[in-house]
C-alpha cells in the first residue's frame, strides 16, 4: 500500500501482541525492501512507527493485548491515533478469538471515542450445520476457540451486532457472495488456474461459512451504502 505511493495523508495503525510487534520490527530492520518502504523507524519493539512517509502518510505498530485496550481512557493511548478524522477499523479473524464480552468492549473503546467511524469484520459463521461443526471441531483439536461464532451465527446477527454497537448502517456478505459479486472476471480466471481446492463444492462450503460484515456512521463513508 505505501510502496505504491498513491495514498495521501493516510495514517495506518496495526495492533498485535507485543511479541509479534517486536518480530515485525526486527523483520523491517532486517529486510532492505521493507526498510525502503518504512524508513526511519522510531520507537521500541512494543510501539514503533515510520511517521514521515511520502504524501504525509504514517505507519504505527502497537504491541498491545486487545483485551487491555478498553481499560485506557483515551484513544490516544495508542500513540499517533487521532479521534478527529474518519477512521476504519478492520478485524480480520481477530475479535472472533476473544470472549464475546471482551470483543464488545474493544469495539466500544473505539465507538465511544471516534465519531466518524467504520468497522469491517471478517469472521466465521454457521457453526451448527455439519460443515460448521467440523470447522469448530478442527479448531478445538488445535486448542483454539472462536467464542463469537456461537453468538453471531449468521449475517443477520453480525449486522445487528454492529447496529447495537452504535453504527448507523450495517451490511454483510458471505465470502462466496463477495467472490461472485465483487471479484473481477480476470481475477477469477487467475485464481481458478492455481492449485487449490479440488472441488467447487468444497470452496462453496468454505466461502459460505466466512463473511464480511461492515458498519459505519458519520462522514467519510457515504459510498458504502451502495455496496451490495
Amino acid at each position: 500500500m505505501f510502496a505504491q505511493g498513491q495514498q495521501h495523508r493516510l495514517i495506518y495503525h496495526e495492533i498485535d501482541f507485543p511479541a509479534t510487534s517486536g518480530k515485525k520490527l526486527q523483520l523491517v530492520q532486517a529486510v532492505p525492501a521493507l526498510r525502503a518502504i518504512l524508513p526511519d523507524v522510531q520507537g521500541t519493539e512494543h510501539e514503533w512507527s515510520s511517521a514521515n512517509l511520502p504524501n504525509g502518510c504514517q505507519y504505527w505498530c502497537h504491541g498491545v493485548d486487545l483485551r487491555e485496550l478498553p481499560a485506557t481512557d483515551s484513544v490516544k493511548s495508542l500513540q499517533g491515533m487521532r479521534a478527529d478524522v474518519p477512521t476504519l477499523v478492520v478485524s480480520e479473524c481477530c475479535l472472533c478469538y476473544l470472549e464475546v464480552g471482551d470483543a464488545t468492549a474493544v469495539v466500544k473503546h473505539f465507538t465511544d471515542k471516534i465519531h466518524d467511524l467504520s468497522l469491517i469484520l471478517y469472521e466465521p459463521i454457521l457453526p451448527h450445520d455439519a460443515f460448521g461443526q467440523q470447522m469448530v471441531s478442527n479448531l478445538a483439536a488445535r486448542r483454539l476457540r472462536m467464542p463469537t461464532v456461537q453468538t453471531y451465527v449468521d449475517s443477520q446477527r453480525q449486522q445487528k451486532r454492529l447496529r447495537d454497537a452504535g453504527f448507523e448502517q450495517a451490511r454483510g456478505m458471505t465470502i462466496g457472495e463477495v467472490w461472485k459479486n465483487w471479484t473481477p472476471p480476470d481475477e477469477k480466471t487467475r485464481v481458478d488456474s492455481l492449485e487449490g481446492l479440488d472441488e467447487v463444492e468444497e470452496w462453496d462450503l468454505l466461502a459460505s461459512h466466512y463473511m464480511l460484515a461492515w458498519g459505519w456512521r458519520g462522514t467519510g463513508f457515504g459510498g458504502w451504502s451502495r455496496q451490495q
